[in-house]
């Protein structure tokens, strides 16, 4: 069996508040902070939690 991962980008927004925002539409994932360090850190706390739930999903439905 193989899997072909796919490239997946994020885009970091500044807004006009001066708060930022981080977006990857491919996975479905958004942040936002108030500025771009506060930013980042919700992305990657929102990327850990987006991953550990579809690891859950597909664990739980491995049949054996």
């Amino acid at each position: 069996m193989s899997v072909k991962i796919k490239d997946v980008k994020a885009k970091v927004i500044k807004e006009d508040d001066g708060s930022y925002s981080i977006a990857c539409s491919a996975l479905g994932v958004y942040s936002t902070g108030k500025n771009l360090q506060d930013a980042k850190r919700n992305y990657l706390k929102a990327i850990k939690l987006h991953l550990s739930v579809l690891r859950d999903k597909a664990t739980e439905s491995i049949v054996v």
